[in-house]
């Protein structure tokens, strides 16, 4: 298995071999993201080939240009090619690629069909935004996503600025609120699966001591 980059032609040429309905949606929805937000040069996607040389996973990110943040975007295996664990690999890739980078933090939202997947890299949640993604931020591993769950046993929000909690806080402090009510009934659901990994009360608590 390679991991490779993608300019935007390639990527559109690729993603037009995805079947599923769902993760074509999801492929049209990160390339919108990047021709609006991002750089394709500076950021290609990156893309993991399997033994046959198919493309089976997607990754999109940046680098914020102090270095302060790792910030994971897209990740996107269609559903042919899921259960093989090709997201954990490109994640590993990704990270493993940039730890010279001397970057300091990682972030990223995620949706919620896809918690099963960031749970267990051992992920944890301060809130979730008006889109149902729920937020993690913390500090940059050294050199694998193996140090993550130790990472998170090990964080605490005054590792983040003053400015930086309220920035965040000003994204998820509605906290599902204002989403669709079929999303807020599935944030109902997903509370069993997050009991113990979502800490939305101790960013409002940060805030509190803030202002």
């Amino acid at each position: 298995m390679k991991v490779i980059e993608l300019n935007r032609e390639e990527y559109l040429i690729s993603v037009k071999k995805i079947a599923d309905f769902k993760s074509l949606c999801f492929s049209k929805e990160a390339l919108e993201w990047w021709d609006n937000y991002y750089s394709w040069e500076k950021f290609p996607p990156l893309c993991l080939l399997d033994d046959k040389e198919k493309h089976v996973c997607y990754l999109f990110y940046n680098i914020s240009n102090d270095n302060e943040y790792l910030t994971i975007h897209n990740l996107l295996t269609p559903n042919t090619h899921r259960s093989y664990g090709y997201a954990y690999k490109l994640l590993k890739y990704l990270f493993s690629h940039v730890s010279n980078n001397k970057i300091r933090r990682f972030k990223m939202n995620c949706v919620s069909s896809s918690l099963d997947f960031y749970n267990k890299l051992g992920l944890e949640y301060w809130g979730i935004n008006d889109l149902s993604q729920y937020y993690c931020d913390y500090k940059m591993p050294l050199l694998d996503i193996s140090e993550i769950p130790q990472i998170v046993k090990d964080s605490n929000l005054s590792e983040i600025s003053d400015e930086r909690i309220m920035q965040i806080y000003e994204k998820l402090k509605n906290n599902s609120r204002k989403v669709e009510e079929k999303m807020a009934d599935k944030f109902e659901e997903l509370k069993e699966k997050l009991e113990g990994k979502y800490h939305f009360d101790l960013l409002c608590a940060r805030v509190r001591e803030i202002n």
